[in-house]
């Protein structure tokens, strides 16, 4: 059963990311790390299912992160 946006939001909170305030109409919400370029869009509602690419988008940019915080501790 695939977890719900609510659950995935409290997930990249936890790992740094902020919330970007809203730029218009719409359910999408945008989220971005310090560290990181690319924002993370989130579409739809806190009970909506998290679609498959969304979690393999945050899959890549978490490897990501890792190697930044890595370079950054050298």
């Amino acid at each position: 059963m695939p977890r719900k946006i609510r659950e995935f939001k409290a997930e990249i909170q936890r790992e740094g990311f902020l919330y970007l305030p809203k730029r218009g109409k719409g359910s999408h919400e945008r989220w971005r790390h310090p560290l990181l370029r690319k924002a993370l869009t989130i579409p739809g509602k806190d009970g909506d299912d998290v679609p498959r690419y969304l979690e393999k988008q945050l899959e890549k940019l978490l490897v990501e992160l890792k190697v930044v915080q890595e370079d950054t501790d050298l």
